[in-house]
Formats: C-alpha cells, sequence, structure tokens
C-alpha cells in the first residue's frame, strides 16, 4: 500500500467531506451540513494549501487540513505554535486500515519541520465512541466549548497532541 499527501486537489477534497459525511447523516450522526463543505466556506487566508488528501495507491482515500492559525476555534492559540486538524474525513472503504496514524504521522512531521510541538483538534462532544478514537491515539482532553459556524452550534470537546 503506498499512501501520498497532495494540497492541490480541493475536489477530491471535497468529494470526500461530502460523501463522509453524508454516511455520517445516514447513520444518525450529523455533525457537517452538507451545503457547508464548499470552497467558499473551507478556504481561507488559513486553510488556503492546506486541505489535504490522503491517496492510497492513487485512490482518494481520506482528507484533513492541517492549519497554523486558528482564530475560530483557537482564538487564545499564539500564530505558529500548534498545528490544527479539522475536516477529519475517512471514506468508509478505507476505514480500519489505521490510515489516521498515517495522518498523525503526516502532520507530526509538518509541525516538527515548523519547530511546533503540539497538535490540536477539537471534536463532536457528543460522540463517546470519537473521542475514544482521539484518546487511544495520544490526544489528551483539555475542556469543552459551545462553538458556532456555518450556522450551526456544535458542543466540541478539544484535544492536544504533544509532540517529543
Amino acid at each position: 500500500m503506498t499512501i501520498t499527501f497532495r494540497n492541490d486537489r480541493l475536489d477530491d477534497f471535497l468529494a470526500i467531506l461530502h460523501e463522509v459525511g453524508q454516511w455520517i447523516i445516514d447513520t444518525g450522526q450529523e455533525m457537517w451540513q452538507l451545503d457547508t463543505l464548499t470552497i467558499d466556506n473551507l478556504v481561507d487566508e488559513y486553510t488556503r494549501d492546506n486541505c489535504y488528501v490522503l491517496y492510497v495507491d492513487q485512490t482518494p482515500a481520506a482528507t484533513f487540513i492541517l492549519q497554523w492559525k486558528d482564530p475560530l476555534y483557537y482564538p487564545d492559540v499564539p500564530d505558529n505554535t500548534a498545528g490544527f486538524i479539522h475536516k477529519l474525513a475517512i471514506r468508509r472503504p478505507f476505514a480500519g486500515q489505521d490510515l489516521f496514524t498515517a495522518i498523525l504521522d503526516f502532520c507530526r512531521s509538518q509541525c516538527l519541520a515548523r519547530n511546533i510541538y503540539e497538535i490540536q483538534l477539537e471534536t463532536d462532544a457528543t460522540r463517546p465512541a470519537l473521542l475514544r478514537f482521539y484518546e487511544r491515539h495520544g490526544f489528551q482532553p483539555t475542556y469543552q466549548k459551545r462553538i458556532h459556524e456555518f450556522g450551526q452550534s456544535f458542543d466540541c470537546q478539544y484535544y492536544v497532541l504533544p509532540l517529543p
């Protein structure tokens, strides 16, 4: 299995988000409103060139944003002191293949190359299985906060992963 990452394929990025977003809705766990998953909403000065697609043997398999400044979710964290992961989505045919470890390894290397020593993310605080997933991968819960984005409100659990 050959894994590659690209940050210049917004069509693949959005297609994966829509596919996974629909699956989440179909399983009764809506997290994203599909009509909000647009270039206009997701690509800005903080995310431009940071929307990644993970390919497995040249097939789009997962997506995420890795950004270095985040005034909406992390207004108190100084720029370029953490890598912030958003919009992580793994297509169902690739579930259970430990792609998240590959994503974390990639994010870790990108952070360390910038002399950044932590990764932060937030997720839906009402999904215990997802919370356990991140904690199994070494993320430490920090606090919860209600966030308003794209006309929706979310109770978010915040996490940090210190890097060596």
